[in-house]
């Protein structure tokens, strides 16, 4: 079997509403979904994605184009345990733990990549470490089991190809299970992980293997090379 794992479509970072695609977003979205349906070869079976709008906007984009292209597209499933972790409360949650921490101020329309990635890694770290515990709904190593038992369920009989999509963080943990690398080796995946990226994984008899990481192939022309954006 194999697995094509998609961070969602660059969503609106600093405004009124993160779960939701930005303009850029959704230009990024049509343009996967158009090289899915006519390019990659990829006629997949399952169509899956966490419940955030965010993955289903990237996902309905994508499974729109293969009706197109096709005539005919696998319904969407909405899984629970591909959902992101919970940005707003991790945020949350910092802020509370470390209220004069300077990466703070780069919660805000404008911050630049970098910035948005120290930020980030700041709170990943303190989430790693347990110092946000209290206050989450959810610990880092539940995570890591929820995401592990996502995994779990995608293999289906009969079934050759499946599409996910999801968000950086989840993608990261699938890939520090099958290379086996430790929590900050996983952070920093999390971390540069593009918006609209795909990363394809060979499934046998339960066993993971990455074949290939963070691609941008629908991005690769002169036209649509501008809608890259890892923000």
């Amino acid at each position: 079997m194999r697995v094509l794992l998609i961070r969602h479509a660059q969503a609106d970072w600093g405004g009124a509403d993160y779960d939701r695609l930005s303009a850029l977003g959704m230009r990024q979205a049509a343009a996967l979904g158009q090289w899915i349906a006519q390019e990659s070869g990829w006629r997949p079976q399952r169509l899956i994605c966490g419940p955030r709008r965010r993955h289903q906007l990237t996902l309905q984009a994508i499974r729109d184009a293969v009706l197109a292209a096709c005539g005919a597209a696998p319904a969407i499933e909405i899984a629970r345990d591909w959902d992101d972790a919970d940005a707003a409360a991790l945020l949350a949650a910092f802020r509370n733990a470390q209220p004069r921490a300077p990466e703070l101020a780069w919660v805000a329309p404008g911050a630049s990549p970098a910035q948005a990635r120290a930020l980030l890694t700041a709170v990943f770290a303190a989430w790693r470490d347990g110092a946000l515990d209290a206050d989450l709904p959810e610990t880092w190593r539940a995570f890591a089991a929820r995401i592990t038992h996502a995994r779990s369920a995608l293999t289906t009989p009969s079934v050759e190809q499946v599409l996910v999509v999801s968000s950086a963080a989840a993608i990261a943990r699938c890939a520090q299970a099958v290379l086996q690398l430790d929590d900050d080796a996983m952070i920093a995946l999390n971390l540069g992980l593009d918006n609209a990226a795909l990363s394809e994984f060979a499934v046998q008899d339960g066993a993971w293997r990455l074949l290939r990481w963070n691609c941008l192939p629908h991005f690769a022309s002169d036209s649509a090379r501008a809608l890259a954006s890892t923000h």
